[in-house]
């Protein structure tokens, strides 16, 4: 009797140990596999991330310059005179009556102009500048003043070239009531002489140009620079 109780206990044990590795087996079988899983669903992940980052899809419609743009571009373009496609050749004038220079209106080209110093030169009928300074007129050299603003539109006016773009600009008077402008352009490549009149109760007018081989008074900045 106490032997029959000994196996039954045993075998109590027995089946009690192999149900317990039975369901730690499938606990281990359940963890492998979703381990598994786990690391198939990193896996793929990973993937469409690397594909994403060497196959990126760009809808901004931006281009990309591949080339860097040329040292010095920017200042080269800022220094383009705005007449600068009206001088072509400027060894040749334009031909008359089929130019319009520099506001749209006909020139007309001087002939014979006695000067071995001037390719060429031309007039037109160009307005005053308009003006509200008073009369008895005097010619003012402060380069702040209304009269000199005024004067140097009118250079403009006629050359199209911009006041700022006016290097070495000499202004000398021609008598009680004009002056005369000499001075290149940005490029230093063309180099303009204007006549320039004041008109009673009007403002400055443009009576003329002169295209110079070479600007024929540089000798007095040089000699300021000497001094």
């Amino acid at each position: 009797m106490e032997s029959e109780e000994q196996s039954y206990s045993r075998l109590g044990r027995f089946e009690k140990k192999r149900k317990n590795t039975k369901w730690l087996s499938v606990f281990i079988g359940i963890g492998t596999v979703l381990i598994i899983v786990f690391i198939m669903i990193l896996a793929f992940s990973n993937r469409e991330d690397a594909n994403l980052v060497n196959d990126p899809q760009d809808d901004s419609g931006e281009v990309e310059r591949s080339e860097p743009e040329a040292e010095g571009d920017d200042d080269s373009s800022d220094q383009q005179p705005d007449h600068d496609n009206n001088f072509e050749n400027e060894t040749e004038p334009p031909n008359e009556g089929d130019e319009q220079y520099p506001d749209d209106s006909e020139i007309d080209v001087i002939d014979h102009v006695e000067d071995d110093n001037v390719i060429y030169a031309y007039t037109s009928n160009w307005e005053p500048i308009s003006t509200q300074q008073e009369e008895p007129h005097q010619i003012t050299w402060d380069q702040s003043s209304q009269d000199w603003r005024e004067m140097m539109q009118a250079a403009e006016l006629a050359t199209g070239v911009g006041i700022e773009e006016m290097y070495y600009l000499w202004v000398s008077g021609d008598g009680p009531k004009s002056v005369i402008a000499t001075f290149s352009n940005a490029r230093m490549d063309e180099h303009f002489r204007v006549y320039i009149t004041w008109i009673e109760y009007q403002g400055w007018q443009p009576e003329r140009v002169d295209i110079l081989h070479r600007h024929d008074q540089m000798h007095r900045f040089n000699a300021d620079e000497e001094d």
